[in-house]
């Protein structure tokens, strides 16, 4: 990296607190990596709409309002040390799956179709 440093450009990323971390581990690479750019989490309204494009583009619909049930969710749940903002978003669409996938089993319905009793099942609150 420091023999190249004309030539090339080294990208680290993740959590804010994990790069503090692996750049403290040695003294040196506070001075190879100088340039930060930190992104703000996004807000609830956005990973609303992070949802419903992972869903669309796995030919999922959504229901109208699912937003509201959500928000207070993603508020609480965004305050977690653990919480992994986009991608939450992605295992949240997984579990809302698995739950649609056990429901039409049981009940039928639309294939293509997660109600909101699946995105609470899976955030892990009754219907």
């Amino acid at each position: 990296m420091e023999d190249n440093r004309d030539r090339i450009i080294v990208i680290v990323a993740g959590y804010t607190n994990d790069m503090r971390r692996f750049i403290d581990t040695n003294p040196g690479l506070a001075g190879r990596f100088t340039k930060t750019i930190e992104f703000p989490p996004y807000k609830p309204k956005e990973l609303c709409e992070i949802l419903r494009r992972m869903a669309a583009r796995q030919q999922f619909t959504l229901p109208e309002g699912f937003e509201a049930a959500l928000t207070p969710w993603l508020a609480q749940r965004s305050r977690s040390d653990d919480w992994s903002n986009a991608r939450e978003m992605r295992t949240l669409l997984e579990k809302a799956r698995e739950a649609q996938a056990a429901r039409v089993a049981l009940e039928g319905g639309d294939m293509r179709r997660l109600e909101i009793v699946d995105l609470l099942f899976a955030i892990g609150e009754d219907a």
